[in-house]
C-alpha cells in the first residue's frame, strides 16, 4: 500500500521539507514489529563523514517498572588543526510508558545556535515547549530520534531538536544485508526524501542498525558498533 503526504523532516543537525511516498516494509509482520530494548542496552554508532571519523551517536536504555527511559547523545565535529569548522551536539532524554512518549527534554547546539525542548504529558495530549514550537502534540507521536521503528510508520513526528510537529511520509526500499555490530544482518531500508535525503535501516527485530545521508554535498554514514 502506498500513502502520500507532505513531509517535513528534522534529523539531528538538519531539517527539510518535501512530498514522499510510503510503501509497506519487507518484514511480514511489520505493523506488529516493535523492538523492545533491554535494561542497560545501548545503540552505539560511529559517525563517518566522507569515510572519515566525524563523531558518535549513542542511544542508551533504562527500564524502571513500566517505564522506559531513553538517553540520546550526539557529538559531531570537523576541525582543521586547532580550528573548529563545524560542531553539533545533542542531548535528550525520553520517558516512555505503555509504548507512548510521556516526557522528553533536550538541548542542541548546532553551528552556534542553541535549541531546547521540554515535553510533558498533560491530560490526553503532550505539552511541548521548544525553541521552534510551543503548544500541544497528540499522545502517541514519535520523536525524530530514529531508534523507534514507529517513526517510519507515522504521518507526523516530533522534532527532537526544537519541538516542531513534522508532517511525514516514508518510502520503503525493502530488505538487504548490511554490516552492523560486527556482523552481517538483514535489515529493512527506508528512504526519507526532502532537501535532505536520509536512509534508515532496521533489522528483523525492529532495531535501528544504520543511517546514511548527504549534507552539504558530503556523505554521512552511521555504523553500529
Amino acid at each position: 500500500m502506498i500513502r502520500t503526504a507532505r513531509y517535513i523532516f528534522g534529523l539531528t543537525a538538519l531539517a527539510a521539507s518535501a512530498v514522499l511516498m510510503f510503501a509497506g516494509p519487507a518484514s511480514a509482520n511489520e505493523k506488529d514489529l516493535v523492538w523492545m530494548p533491554g535494561d542497560g542496552e545501548t545503540l552505539n554508532f560511529s559517525v563517518y563523514r566522507k569515510g572519515k571519523p566525524f563523531g558518535s551517536h549513542i542511544v542508551s536504555f533504562e527500564k524502571s517498572g513500566d517505564e522506559l527511559r531513553v538517553k540520546n547523545d550526539i557529538e559531531l565535529e570537523v576541525s582543521f588543526g586547532p580550528f573548529r569548522a563545524f560542531y553539533y551536539s545533542h542531548e535528550s532524554s525520553e520517558t516512555w510508558q505503555g509504548g507512548e512518549l510521556i516526557a522528553m527534554m533536550g538541548k542542541t547546539r548546532k553551528d552556534g545556535e542553541d535549541l531546547t525542548l521540554d515535553v510533558s504529558k498533560s491530560g490526553d495530549s503532550l505539552a511541548v515547549e521548544g525553541t521552534n514550537y510551543s503548544g500541544t502534540a497528540p499522545l502517541g507521536i514519535i520523536p525524530s530520534s530514529h531508534w523507534n521503528i514507529k517513526e517510519v510508520r507515522s504521518d507526523q513526528i516530533l522534532s527532537s531538536e526544537g519541538g516542531q510537529l513534522l508532517d511525514v511520509t516514508v518510502e520503503s526500499l525493502g530488505a538487504e544485508e548490511i554490516e552492523a555490530g560486527g556482523k552481517t544482518v538483514t535489515a529493512d531500508k527506508y528512504r526519507l526524501v526532502s532537501d535532505l535525503t536520509v536512509e534508515l535501516w532496521y533489522d528483523e527485530t525492529g532495531r535501528w542498525v544504520k543511517c546514511a545521508f548527504e549534507a552539504r554535498g558530503q556523505s554521512i554514514e552511521y555504523v553500529l558498533n
